[in-house]
């Protein structure tokens, strides 16, 4: 079994990370780029044993990875975009201290999501229609309405900067708006009936994928975060497994990783990008007992299918926003929340980061 080195942030992408190494007894070390008064995953139990390092900036991790650069052998990985493309900048320097994501080499241009929708569409993946629009020019007149509007590039954009237009006059109003990007991916809107967020992780020995969220809820509405839903086994989706394989192999990537896809009323599966980091979301399948992050860190590990259980997962703090809105009752989302066996925001057996977040937002109003 390898040691891992986890740069995050102070979110449920770093705690997923970090609740699932703890609790698959896989040793590990948190650097936590965090400005924030109340740094709160540096409070999980599994966090108390000399094994973090707390930075305010990404550059500071230099430093810090010097320090740990005695051990060989080390993984690195990353979970949030920023920090995937800081590693990935320096991928020939780090990769002659740890196993980097790229093993030296790098990803550059997928971090791009009109590069990974050419890649996705070679390996095979069904790719919606899309173009790249840099702001100032003029809006294309062969546009086929409704369009969705992202950044380019996650790191270098905002959720602001999702919009969805049903006309040449929305797509003007929105891209008139305030925003960080100065690239945008202007995609064919795909109705969909819902969304599908399929985890895996990537070793020397090939990809697994744990499972997918089928999700029921998100938010904000269509474009948001996934609020409820349910982790179930690959099998149970049409998702075209060989085909990620591809895409995942031509891109030389290593470690935890996510896909989505928008699935029809007609069966088809839409893709709509690869996160090359470990999502909030992946803690999901840790608690349908397969445990990806511990298989990453021991690629010879066998994975006890016999214990995969369907199972259901709630972001509580954003899902209640459908019982505020009316667009359902309590009594449907008290269903809901007992049926729920994982929670993104809260875990029984880990409470301090729970408990730190809730006391610096009621201390700090």
């Amino acid at each position: 079994m390898k040691k891992v080195i986890i740069i995050g942030d102070s979110t449920h992408n770093t705690l997923s990370a970090v609740r699932s190494f703890g609790e698959g007894k896989v040793p590990f070390t948190l650097i936590l780029v965090c400005q924030q008064d109340n740094c709160y995953v540096r409070y999980s139990k599994y966090l108390r044993h000399g094994n973090l390092y707390v930075i305010s900036e990404l550059d500071e991790c230099t430093v810090v990875l010097r320090q740990l650069a005695a051990e060989k052998g080390q993984l690195l990985m990353t979970t949030f975009d920023a920090a995937a493309e800081w590693v990935d900048a320096r991928e020939p320097q780090l990769s002659k201290l740890f196993l980097t994501p790229c093993r030296g080499k790098q990803l550059g241009v997928l971090f791009n999501k009109e590069a990974q929708c050419k890649l996705a569409k070679e390996c095979g993946l069904i790719v919606p229609h899309s173009i790249v629009y840099h702001r100032g020019e003029r809006i294309p007149e062969d546009l086929l309405y409704p369009v969705i509007t992202k950044p380019l590039v996650s790191s270098k954009g905002e959720k602001s900067d999702i919009h969805i237009c049903h006309s040449e006059n929305q797509l003007a109003d929105a891209l008139r708006q305030e925003s960080y990007s100065e690239y945008l991916i202007i995609q064919e809107f795909v109705k969909k009936e819902y969304e599908i967020d399929a985890v895996g992780v990537s070793t020397e020995r090939g990809v697994v994928m744990g499972g997918a969220i089928h999700k029921y809820r998100h938010w904000p509405r269509l474009v948001g975060a996934g609020a409820f839903g349910v982790f179930e086994h690959i099998n149970q989706f049409n998702v075209d497994i060989a085909a990620i394989n591809r895409f995942i192999k031509k891109s030389g990537y290593h470690g935890p990783f996510s896909v989505e896809f928008l699935h029809t009323k007609e069966g088809k599966n839409y893709f709509m990008e690869v996160n090359f980091r470990n999502e909030g979301l992946a803690y999901t399948s840790t608690c349908a007992g397969v445990n990806l992050h511990a298989l990453y860190a021991d690629s010879a590990h066998k994975i006890d299918w016999s214990r995969f259980r369907r199972t259901y997962m709630m972001n509580y703090s954003i899902d209640l926003l459908y019982v505020k809105e009316g667009d359902i009752t309590l009594w449907h989302w008290l269903k809901d929340f007992l049926k729920t066996r994982c929670f993104i925001n809260v875990c029984l057996t880990d409470l301090g980061p729970t408990l730190a977040y809730y006391k610096h937002k009621i201390f700090n109003k």
